[in-house]
C-alpha cells in the first residue's frame, strides 16, 4: 500500500509541475498582450505546442471567434502575438511606453500559420545603448522594452543595469570606502565609457541612492526578462581596476591606459593584467556578490 501511495503521489507531483510549467507560460503571454491593449487579451488565447530540438516554433489559428496563438513558451508565443499584430492588424509596437497601441475597430481572423526559428539564441542590446535615455528609465519604460523584445523574438538581451552597485561591494571588500567607490564611477550618462575602460571619475561621484535604485529595478528586469523565457547576458571582470586599487596592491601588475579623446589626467582607466592573481580574486568576488543580488540563470 505504500508503494502505492508512493507511485501515487510521484505521478501527482510530475503532473503539477507539467500544468504549472505549461500554465506559466500561458499566463506570461497573455499578461503581455493584455499590457498592450484589453481587448487584445479579449481576442486571443494562448496554447503551448511543442517544437522540434533547438528550434523555437509559434502558429496561428481560429477557434471560433478567437485567435489561437500556440508556442513552445512564452517568448514564441509573443513572437506569434507580433505576426498577430504586423499582418492582419496592420499596426506595429513601439518600444517607447508612452505610445499606445492602435488596433483596428474589429480584430480579425488569422489563416492557419506555422513557423520555425531560423537561430536558438537571438541577441541584442549593447553597451553604448545603456548611455542614452535609458540611464534614466524606471520599470514603466523597461517594461514597454522588454515587452517589445519578447514581440521582436530577442531571447539573449545585454543587461548591465545595477553592476555599479555590485562593484562597490567588490572595491570595498579589497578595502576602498564606499566614498571611493563612488567617485570611481562617472556619473550616470557616462557609464557605458567607464564600463570599457574609456575614463574614471568624469561627472561624479554617484549617489548612493542611485546605485541603490538601480539593483532593484535591475531585479525587476531579471525577473520578467526570466518569465518570458530570456536568458540575460550579464557583465564579468575585464581587468578596469580604481587606481586606488594600484596603492592597495602595489606588487600588482596594473597599468595606467593612455588617455582617450581630452578628458583630463584624473579621468585615466587604470588595468590589471588577466596573469596577474589578483586578477581571478576579483573575478571571483564579482560572480559571488553579482549572484548574490541577481541569480544565477544567465550567460
Amino acid at each position: 500500500m505504500k508503494r502505492v501511495v508512493s507511485l501515487l503521489v510521484a505521478v501527482f507531483s510530475f503532473v503539477a509541475a507539467v500544468c504549472a510549467s505549461g500554465s506559466t507560460n500561458v499566463e506570461q503571454a497573455s499578461a503581455l498582450a493584455g499590457r498592450l491593449s484589453a481587448r487584445l487579451a479579449e481576442k486571443v488565447e494562448f496554447v503551448e505546442v511543442s517544437a522540434p530540438a533547438g528550434k523555437d516554433v509559434y502558429t496561428l489559428s481560429n477557434n471560433g471567434n478567437k485567435v489561437v496563438i500556440g508556442g513552445n513558451n512564452a517568448n514564441s508565443m509573443a513572437v506569434g502575438l507580433n505576426r498577430y499584430l504586423k499582418k492582419y492588424c496592420n499596426t506595429t509596437v513601439s518600444w517607447y511606453s508612452s505610445v499606445d497601441v492602435e488596433l483596428p475597430q474589429t480584430l480579425p481572423a488569422v489563416e492557419t500559420e506555422r513557423h520555425e526559428s531560423r537561430v536558438p539564441q537571438r541577441f541584442f542590446l549593447n553597451y553604448c545603448t545603456y548611455g542614452y535615455t535609458m540611464t534614466f528609465w524606471g520599470w514603466a519604460e523597461w517594461e514597454r522594452l522588454i515587452d517589445w523584445m519578447a514581440l521582436n523574438g530577442i531571447n539573449l538581451p545585454l543587461n548591465i543595469t545595477g553592476q555599479e552597485a555590485v562593484w562597490q561591494k567588490v572595491w570595498m571588500k579589497m578595502g576602498m570606502t564606499a566614498e571611493e567607490t563612488r567617485n570611481y564611477f562617472t556619473g550616470p550618462s557616462y557609464l557605458p565609457w567607464h564600463r570599457m575602460a574609456n575614463i574614471d571619475h568624469w561627472c561624479g561621484p554617484l549617489p548612493q541612492e542611485w546605485l541603490d535604485g538601480q539593483v532593484e529595478l535591475q531585479k525587476k528586469i531579471l525577473d520578467r526578462e526570466r518569465a518570458l523565457n530570456m536568458r540575460p547576458v550579464l557583465p564579468a571582470f575585464a581587468g578596469h581596476v580604481p587606481g586606488r586599487i594600484k596603492e592597495l596592491f602595489p606588487n600588482a601588475d596594473i597599468n595606467q591606459l593612455s588617455p582617450w579623446q581630452t578628458f583630463p589626467k584624473e579621468c585615466l582607466t587604470y588595468f590589471l593584467n588577466s596573469e596577474d592573481p589578483l586578477f581571478a580574486k576579483i573575478q571571483k568576488s564579482f560572480i559571488e556578490e553579482q549572484t548574490a543580488l541577481f541569480g544565477t540563470d544567465h550567460i
